[in-house]
């Protein structure tokens, strides 16, 4: 089980996404950047303000 909101919201991704590695960036300044990169092709990343903006990138991608 997640141990925190951020934590609980990457697993949803992840099983939402499940052909995506998704993990989340604490930045000292700016916040938090959400990432996802696929499994199999560790050079297509996806960077995010929030887990929403997140998921139209992988709309996007998996539309692409």
């Amino acid at each position: 089980m997640a141990s925190n909101p951020t934590d609980a919201t990457v697993a949803k991704l992840e099983a939402d996404w499940p052909d995506w590695q998704v993990w989340v960036v604490f930045r000292a300044i700016g916040g938090t950047t959400w990432c996802a990169r696929r499994w199999d092709n560790e050079r297509q990343v996806l960077n995010a303000d929030s887990p929403d903006e997140l998921v139209k990138f992988l709309q996007g991608a998996a539309s692409g």
